[in-house]
This record gives C-alpha cells, structure tokens and sequence, in this order.
C-alpha cells in the first residue's frame, strides 16, 4: 500500500473542520464548509454535494455549485446512481469512468451529457439519519489514486460526525423545550391556585382540585385553565 501523502494544505483543511465543529453550528453550515473543503483540496474534485435522505425522499444539503444540484437532481429523478446506491447499501460507491459504467445506465447517460465523468461517494450514517457525501469529477478517473480516496474518507467521516452532532442537538433541544414548557405550566398553575386560595378560602390541595375539576368539565388542559385565571386577574387589577 502507498503511502499517504499529507500535504500542509490538507493538514490547516482538517483543523479547519475541527474548530467547526467544536462550534454550535447549525448542519447546513458545517455541511456547507466539508463540501468546499473537498473541493478546495482534492485535485480530482471539481464539485460536491451533501445528500440527505429525509423519509424515502433525497434532497441535497450542501453542494458546492449548481452543477452539483444538476447531477443530483438526474439521480433522484431516476432513482439510481452512486449517491443513491451508497445510501442504500451502506457502502461507498464510486465510478471511474462514466463510458464504462454499467452499473446505472439512465444516471450516467444523462449525466455524460452534462459533462460528468467520474465520481466517488460516501454513506453518512447519524442517529435515524442517512446521507452520503457526493465528489463529482469532469475527467475521468478523478478518484483513482489512493490518496485522493483515502482524505475523501476523511471528510466523509467528517460530514458523518456533523450529522450525527445535528441530531443529538435536535433530541437535547427537544428535551429542554419540553422542560420548559413543564416548568412555564408548574408556575401558571402555582398562581392559579394563590388565587383560588385567596378568592375562595381554601387549601392548596382545595384549590388544585377545583382546577382540575374545570380541566375536566370543560375539556380543556389544566395549564390553559390556570392561564386563563391568571389573565382574568391580571385584567381585573389593570381596570
């Protein structure tokens, strides 16, 4: 096996990614900075994209240029190609030259049409989430030497990371939203109840009873119930 070659480009490329992504940046920007990083540093690559399967549908994240968006859009119109292929089997997928391709025969007409030549494409696994990293070439063989794939590896793991970062944000994000709103509805009905206590006379336990007694006659959740008292309050100290 050939040595790896790491040029200082590569290297300030990489340490790029990395303060990116130890940043709260949102998946598109980071997505956005893997693929012009690919571009920017591998020789066979003139555009890349981001695919992102969403349900059953593709649609790209990030790319590069429009070029990008062209030779994905032939690939989710025909529902084949080597991006599509690596989502669905989990594996790289990669075309060394378009004329010898048999693989994908409506894909690679069209997209010979557009210039394509060759290609390399990575599966992006994040927590429910999949993808694959797209590196399109105009010439042939752009992705044959072994270096060239093994840093395409490299910014595949990359973009992998971020998706996966992306979801674990998304399920935490969710998780304090949640919280929130429990705590915002603990305080509403904590106010509602002082106002029971002290209109009515009654107990904590008394007053947290007549709310829920409302909820259920009125078929309306205990939190709006508290609200609404809590406005009427507040109208009724403003007049």
């Amino acid at each position: 096996m050939s040595q790896l070659f790491v040029s200082q480009e590569l290297v300030d490329a990489l340490h790029s990614l990395s303060s990116i992504l130890d940043q709260e940046n949102v998946l598109a920007g980071t997505l956005n900075n893997v693929v012009n990083l690919s571009v920017a540093t591998l020789p066979g690559c003139d555009s890349a994209g981001v695919t992102l399967r969403i349900g059953n549908r593709d649609t790209t994240a990030a790319a590069s240029d429009e070029y990008t968006l062209e030779i994905d859009k032939i690939q989710y119109g025909e529902a084949q190609g080597p991006c599509v292929a690596a989502i669905d089997d989990s594996e790289p997928k990669q075309i060394h030259a378009v004329a010898e391709e048999t693989r994908w025969p409506d894909f690679c007409k069209r997209a010979a049409a557009k210039g394509f030549r060759s290609s390399l494409s990575f599966p992006l696994n994040g927590d429910g989430s999949s993808g694959a990293l797209n590196l399109y070439s105009t010439r042939d063989h752009g992705f044959d030497d072994e270096s060239s794939f093994a840093v395409a590896e490299i910014f595949a793991r990359q973009a992998a990371i971020a998706l996966r970062n992306a979801s674990t944000y998304a399920a935490a994000r969710r998780v304090a939203d949640q919280l929130h709103d429990a705590l915002l509805s603990r305080d509403l009905i904590g106010q509602a109840k002082g106002i029971l206590m002290e209109r009515e006379g009654v107990t904590d336990d008394q007053a947290f009873g007549m709310l829920k007694t409302i909820s259920q006659n009125s078929n309306i959740k205990l939190r709006d119930v508290a609200q609404r008292l809590v406005e009427e309050r507040v109208a009724a100290s403003a007049t």
